[in-house]
């Protein structure tokens, strides 16, 4: 290996005591992106959305921004209106939904039977007691584990299904799907009223 000269004008020029190279990663490109290449920073989740949806924010005003995520606000309660809405008119989510809350019940039960069963005979009570308190405890966890699993087997698809629906329909058809619910709602509440 060959040592520079000091004699070298590089090497008079500087006045520091050593000098290290730039890192590759702060080195530019040598040309330009391609046209059809987007170059897009991910640094943010919002971003990437807004440029997924092909809109652009940075150049509209604070004002304007905060319109503009009010109306995409709005737009989402509306979605999820009218898919809450799909979803208690489909047959059989009601039936669905009760029997989860059915499963989450017995769970509670099981809970209230197991810390019953401590409060009364403590935990030195050892033999059967302790033994149905263990199998009480087991018993509340299946229920509400097994209740979650009835959730997203049976009851998420139909949410899904609601869900895609609603974000399918123009506003105003969401609209008329949320005036239907109210108008029923108006008719139920003057049955009861009567």
């Amino acid at each position: 290996m060959s040592t520079r000269s000091p004699m070298n004008k590089r090497n008079q020029e500087h006045a520091g005591s050593g000098m290290t190279r730039k890192s590759a990663g702060s080195a530019k490109p040598a040309r330009a992106a391609a046209a059809s290449v987007r170059v897009v920073p991910a640094s943010a989740k919002d971003k990437r959305k807004q440029l997924e949806r092909g809109e652009d924010l940075s150049g509209l005003s604070r004002e304007e921004k905060k319109a503009r995520k009010a109306e995409l606000r709005r737009q989402e309660d509306l979605i999820y209106s009218a898919s809450n809405v799909l979803m208690k008119e489909d047959p059989e989510y009601k039936p669905r939904r009760t029997k989860f809350w059915i499963v989450m019940a017995l769970g509670l039960v099981f809970i209230l039977i197991g810390w019953a069963l401590l409060m009364v005979y403590g935990e030195d009570s050892g033999g059967i007691y302790q033994k149905i308190e263990f199998a009480a405890i087991a018993m509340a966890y299946a229920c509400i584990i097994g209740g979650f699993i009835y959730d997203m087997v049976r009851i998420r698809p139909i949410r899904n299904q609601a869900r895609a629906t609603a974000e399918g329909m123009s506003d105003a058809k969401l609209n008329d799907v949320i005036e239907r619910a109210m108008a029923k709602d108006a008719e139920r509440k003057a049955r009861k009223g009567k």
